[in-house]
């Protein structure tokens, strides 16, 4: 026998879990992954009703998100990380525009964009270390072109500019 309780499919789902995460009037939602394996009407659907809570609850929005496409709509600020470090701290626009970590480099240079070769998408080489057996110093090390030996040895200090905040010896100045 079937059950008579239908299934509620992804946007649903996520409205569901949205509306229940509401019902205490919250000042911080945090909403991880909240557009993952959703097609694109519903995704842009799920991001408007976050702008309607930030904008009628008053309420901040902890978005992680891999997807830089939402993060260049919906942030206000974005921190970078890898391997769970922060490699990058900057208001949006200004990290769209400038980013100061080769890895947030490599992150924007992989988006495809209409205005670029679409045959050839960047890559960032090398791969994710294991979380059980991270590199000595600097995490992105092993995969960056700006790598020193010092990179391999010491973990960077978090070197500030402004309102921005970058973890790279080579980029702090």
């Amino acid at each position: 026998m079937r059950d008579a309780t239908p299934r509620l499919r992804g946007g649903m789902r996520q409205r569901v879990v949205i509306a229940m995460a509401l019902l205490s009037s919250p000042d911080l939602l945090i909403a991880d992954e909240p557009t993952t394996a959703l097609d694109v009407t519903i995704q842009a659907q799920i991001l408007e009703l976050m702008r309607d809570i930030k904008r009628d609850m008053n309420a901040a929005i902890l978005l992680i998100t891999h997807d830089m496409g939402i993060v260049a709509e919906m942030a206000d600020a974005v921190m970078v990380m890898y391997a769970g470090k922060i490699m990058e701290y900057a208001p949006v626009r200004e990290l769209f525009r400038h980013p100061l970590h080769p890895y947030t480099e490599g992150l924007l240079k992989s988006i495809p964009r209409p205005d670029r070769d679409t045959e050839t998408l960047h890559t960032i080489e090398g791969t994710v270390p294991s979380l059980a057996d991270l590199p000595l110093g600097c995490r992105f090390a092993p995969r960056c072109a700006l790598c020193t030996g010092r990179c391999r040895r010491e973990e960077p200090p978090v070197f500030i500019r402004e309102n921005r905040r970058v973890s790279c010896r080579h980029r702090a100045g």
